[in-house]
Order: structure tokens, then C-alpha cells, then sequence
């Protein structure tokens, strides 16, 4: 059998981001240990599945006494008896099928929480090479629709399989022991085999094609997120056309793996159906005969015929069972390769907690190189001085970035170490040496929720005069009392009520108020006006003091304001020093510094 790696490359699904979960079985039984986790709710599920099965069979038995008896004796009163037993069991039955609907319904939503919420937390724990390699549509199918597929299962598929156990173990008892028909009993069921057997045949055929219908969805979400996302670029380049076919592909993708489910499901559903009605045949042939020959009375072929009935519904829906099964176990396996991913970088067992730094930053021969397998850095080495601000120069793709990413350790270095104070970042614990960084990204990203909100993320237990005097800092504040709720003004999704300057002024103001020991501007000032530049730069004067600070610019104002200047090219140190010194040496920098222009250096991305 093909491992599913193997199946997911016939189907043409990317296996970049597949974490082996286990086969199958091992699946069904982690998802069962979420169900009996809440044993005391699903115990009583189970008692009201055996009442109602048991309370659902009565009214066959009841019918067979008014058949045989009731009615042949003209006993009116019997008949008003057995009529009245046969609402008041129906009555009970109802109310005990409530109860396992109800509390099925609450074990089947806990078990959905907890399978979200860990999910969640395993995402949280990601490194950023995690999110390089898996799509955002492809997360988001797995915590929305995979997760569904699996409360439709435990609220429904899971009830409908055990109380079909429960119906048939007690159809068989009263058909074998109170209406004494062993060979009718036996001649009925007979293409109960066959119908497993087919069933069987049925979960293996389609057991990958679900699987790929699965990942094809969460490509093609991915898809329409990212176009929705960018649906600003596509629009200013007129790549409209590209992107519906790109989308066409992808929809194309889905419906190919749903056309050749639906085939086997209309294969194998008739044939079901036609084994259940040979069941029937059977009965009225044989059972018939019986009755003609004195072998069977009329009222306990009729039982026999409604108790058939009970199961063979079942047995029709058997192959939905399978399918909704198949559903949960690969919406499963999608969930644990999430919750199972282990992140690339992590805290040691040993690590230690950082609390006081001078900020001393150490690259010793340093080498990183992202998924494709490109270097980004070869051998970077540089130390800084506890409060020296660098700055970080290069053309684009030169290795800046990257070494902004690897001091709050978003990834870890290939080779080399770079350490804080003398210690290696592997040996400090992750959330400690992040608690000490600022970060003001090139991207500004904003929640959609309050302003005031935005800038206490780092620090939701500062005080609204903090949050004021951060904003006041970062040229922030004016801007935010022009608008009509000033601090509770809501910024909308990714920030879109604010412009670009305002956007990374907030982000800033945000950084700003965690008073970190080290800061990392990533061309934060690449938004702004002439003016606002102005006065953030005047901040920054300030708030450089007694910081560490990387500095990633193409600014000629932003240039002097460096200690040192490391200029980067293809991922490798070319010089370092002082703006001063830099020019003096008539190398890369005063090339660079000479051609400027309007103070932009490069005019590209970092």
C-alpha cells in the first residue's frame, strides 16, 4: 500500500508541509481519546442510545399482539392497551433520544474546542520557516472545515454507528428468542456480509481521493486569499486574467478529485442498496411460505418485516457512515500534522531566562540560507557595543533582513552563533530574549481594534498616560486626536482607516512603549514626509540613547545617525565602519553615498 506521502504526490498535492501522523487507525484513536476525555457525558450518550434502541423495538412487538391477537379476538380493550403502550413508549423513546442528542451535541463541541485550541496554540508556537512553507488558505481550511468535519462525526456519524450496533444486537435477540425465527433470521441477513465486505472495498477506494479533496480545497482557498489579499496589485499591474486562470487551475484541481468521489460513492451506494432489497425478497418469499405452511403467524411476519426494516436503513446508510467517517479521520490526520509540527526553533531544557542585558550583540561566523536553499548569509561576523546603533546597508536580497531575523531568533542560524551578552540565543529562553526587543517592521501590520489597543500590544498593562507619551514620541499623537474617537478610534482590518505614514508612526509609538534594550528599525521612516521624518528623527535621538539599535535604511538622514555602518553584499560583510571612515575609503559606501539620490540609495525592497 502507498504510503500517503506517495498518495498525496499522485494527486499532485505539495508534500513540503506533511508531518507523518500515523495510519489510519492510530488517527481514529487519538480522535477517540478527545470523546473520552468527557466519559461521564459520552457514559450517558451511550445508556440513552441502549434506551432508545431498546424502547424503539417495542412497538414492533406490540403490533404483533394486536395482529394475532387483538384483532382475531375482537378484544377492543387489549387493543386500546397495547395502542396506549405504543404512544407512551414512542413518548419515552423521544425523550431519551433528546438526551443523547443533546449531551451527543456537547461532547462533540468540547472535543471540537479542544481540537481547535490546540491547533491554535501549535500554530502560535511556529517558527517563521513554518509560514514560509504552508500557505495561509491551507491553515485556515484546517481550522474551519477539517475541524467541522470531524463535530459531524463524533454529533452525528459516531451516534448513528453505535446505536446501529446497539438496534442489531437487539433485533437479533428478539427475532432469535421472542419471535423464534432462526432460519428466516439467518436467510434475511444473509447478504449482511456481502454489504460489510462491499463497504469495506468502499472506505479503501475513496480513502485517498478524500484526503486530496481536503488539501485541493485548502490550495484553492489559498489561492483566492492570496488574490483577494493583493487584489490592489492585481488590479495596478491588470493581472486579472493570470489570476483567474491561476484560480482555474486550482478550482479545476478540486473538482476533478470531487467528480471521481462522487463516481465511487454512486458506485458503491446502489449496490448497497440493491444487497438491502434482496433482504426484503427474501422475507416475503420465505417468510411468506412460512406463514402459508403455519410455520409463522401474519403478526410476527409483520414484526419481523418492521424489524428488518430497523436494520436495513442503517445498512442503506452505511455507506454514509463510511464516508463521514473517511471524512473525520482525514480532516484528522490534516489537524494533527498542525498540532504535531514541532518548531524549528525552540527553547532548550536547560535554557535560561534573561532578565537584565547590556545588549551586546555577537554574529560569530554566521551562515543562514532560507527553504529554497539559497544563502542569505556566509560567515557574518560583527559585534556590537552595549548602546551602539548600526546600520545596515545593501542592495536587495544583500542579507539585512536576515540578520534583523535572526536576533530576536525568528529563525536560527545554519552555522555560526549569535549571541546577547556572551550567551548563545539557543541557550536563552525564546520569550525572555523577545520581551527585550522593539521592532518596528518595514511592514507595519496593524489588528483591527483600537488604536490605543494597537500600541499596548506588547504591553497590555500600560497605563493610558504610557500610551499617550509613546504616541507623543513617535509623532503620533496630533493625528490621533484629529480623529473622531481619538485613542478608541478602530483602525480596521490590516490598519486600512490609517495612511502608510500614520501606520508605521503607530507602530513605532507601539515599540516604543515597551522601552527595549535592544531596537530594530527596519526602514521605519520609509512612509513618512519630509516633515514627520523630521520630528521622528528628533525622537530617535533620544530614544537611541542606551539602546543596542540595527537600523535598516535608504536614507541619507538616517545614515549619520549610525555608530557604525555594515554594508552588505550577497549575504557577506564587505565593509563596516563609520560614515566618516566609510567615505574617506573611497570602497562600496562612497559609491553608494556618491550616487544617492533625494537621499534613496537604492529605491527597492530589503
Amino acid at each position: 500500500m502507498p504510503s500517503t506521502r506517495q498518495s498525496m504526490a499522485r494527486y499532485g498535492i505539495g508534500t513540503e508541509d506533511y508531518v507523518e501522523v500515523g495510519p489510519t487507525r492510530h488517527i481514529f484513536k487519538r480522535l477517540m481519546g478527545y470523546w473520552i476525555r468527557h466519559w461521564k457525558y459520552s457514559l450517558v450518550v451511550i445508556l440513552c442510545l441502549v434506551v432508545v434502541s431498546i424502547l424503539g423495538s417495542m412497538p414492533a412487538l406490540f403490533t404483533k399482539q394486536i395482529i394475532d391477537e387483538a384483532i382475531p379476538g375482537k378484544d377492543l380493550k387489549q387493543l386500546g392497551f397495547l395502542a396506549i403502550l405504543i404512544v407512551g413508549v414512542t413518548a419515552l423513546s423521544g425523550v431519551f433520544g433528546f438526551f443523547q442528542r443533546y449531551l451527543g451535541e456537547i461532547v462533540a463541541q468540547r472535543l471540537i474546542y479542544e481540537l481547535r485550541k490546540e491547533t491554535y496554540d501549535s500554530l502560535q508556537r511556529q517558527s517563521f520557516s513554518y509560514f514560509d512553507r504552508t500557505k495561509t488558505g491551507q491553515l485556515m481550511a484546517r481550522t474551519t472545515i477539517d475541524v467541522d468535519l470531524i463535530r459531524r462525526f463524533f454529533s452525528f456519524g459516531f451516534r448513528m454507528i453505535v446505536g446501529s450496533i446497539v438496534r442489531f444486537a437487539v433485533v437479533i435477540f428478539i427475532c432469535l428468542f421472542v419471535l423464534k425465527a432462526p432460519f428466516l433470521t439467518l436467510m434475511a441477513f444473509t447478504p449482511g456480509p456481502l454489504i460489510v465486505w462491499l463497504m469495506i472495498r468502499y472506505a479503501k477506494k475513496q480513502r485517498e481521493p478524500l484526503y486530496a479533496s481536503r488539501e485541493a480545497y485548502g490550495s484553492m482557498s489559498s489561492t483566492l486569499q492570496e488574490n483577494l489579499t493583493g487584489i490592489q496589485v492585481v488590479t495596478a499591474f491588470d493581472q486579472h486574467k493570470n489570476e483567474i486562470s491561476k484560480f482555474k487551475e486550482k478550482n479545476r484541481g478540486y473538482f476533478d478529485v470531487a467528480v471521481l468521489l462522487a463516481r465511487i460513492r454512486a458506485i458503491y451506494g446502489p449496490l448497497s442498496s440493491l444487497l438491502v432489497g434482496v433482504s426484503v425478497i427474501i422475507i416475503l418469499l420465505y417468510g411468506g411460505a412460512s406463514v402459508a405452511a403455519g410455520a409463522l403467524t401474519i403478526g410476527a411476519l409483520f414484526s419481523f418485516n418492521i424489524y428488518v426494516g430497523q436494520l436495513t436503513r442503517p445498512l442503506a446508510m452505511l455507506g454514509n457512515m463510511v464516508r463521514i467517517y473517511q471524512d473525520a479521520v482525514a480532516g484528522g490526520r490534516r489537524i494533527f500534522e498542525v498540532i504535531d509540527s514541532k518548531p524549528d526553533v525552540q527553547d532548550k531544557k536547560d535554557a535560561i531566562e534573561l532578565k537584565e542585558v547590556e545588549g551586546r550583540i555577537t554574529f560569530e561566523d554566521v551562515g543562514f540560507s532560507y527553504a529554497d536553499g539559497s544563502p542569505s548569509l556566509e560567515s557574518v561576523s560583527f559585534e556590537t557595543s552595549p548602546g551602539e546603533t548600526i546600520i545596515l546597508l545593501g542592495g536587495t536580497g544583500s542579507g539585512k533582513s536576515t540578520i534583523v531575523n535572526l536576533i530576536p531568533r525568528f529563525y536560527d542560524p545554519v552555522s555560526g552563533s549569535v549571541k546577547i551578552d556572551g550567551h548563545d540565543l539557543r541557550d536563552v529562553k525564546i520569550r525572555s530574549l523577545r520581551k527585550l526587543i522593539g521592532i518596528v517592521p518595514q511592514e507595519t501590520f496593524l489588528f483591527s481594534s483600537s488604536i490605543k489597543e494597537n500600541i499596548a500590544y506588547g504591553r497590555p498593562d500600560a497605563s493610558d498616560e504610557e500610551i499617550v507619551e509613546a504616541a507623543k514620541t513617535a509623532e503620533a499623537h496630533e493625528f490621533i486626536m484629529a480623529m473622531p474617537k481619538g485613542y478608541e478610534t478602530e483602525v480596521g482590518e490590516r490598519g486600512v482607516t490609517l495612511s502608510g505614514g500614520e501606520k508605521q508612526r503607530v507602530a513605532i509609538a507601539r515599540a516604543l512603549l515597551m522601552d527595549p534594550k535592544i531596537l530594530i528599525l527596519d526602514d521605519s521612516t520609509s512612509s513618512v514626509d519630509t516633515k514627520t521624518e523630521y520630528h521622528i528623527q528628533k525622537a530617535l535621538d533620544a530614544l537611541l540613547e542606551n539602546r543596542t539599535t540595527f537600523i535598516i535604511t535608504q536614507r541619507l538622514s538616517m545614515l549619520r545617525k549610525g555608530d557604525r555602518i555594515i554594508v552588505l553584499d550577497q549575504g557577506q560583510i564587505v565593509e563596516q565602519g563609520s560614515h566618516d571612515e566609510l567615505v574617506r575609503q573611497e570602497g562600496v559606501y562612497r559609491k553608494i553615498y556618491d550616487a544617492q539620490s533625494g537621499g534613496c540609495l537604492y529605491g527597492g525592497e530589503n
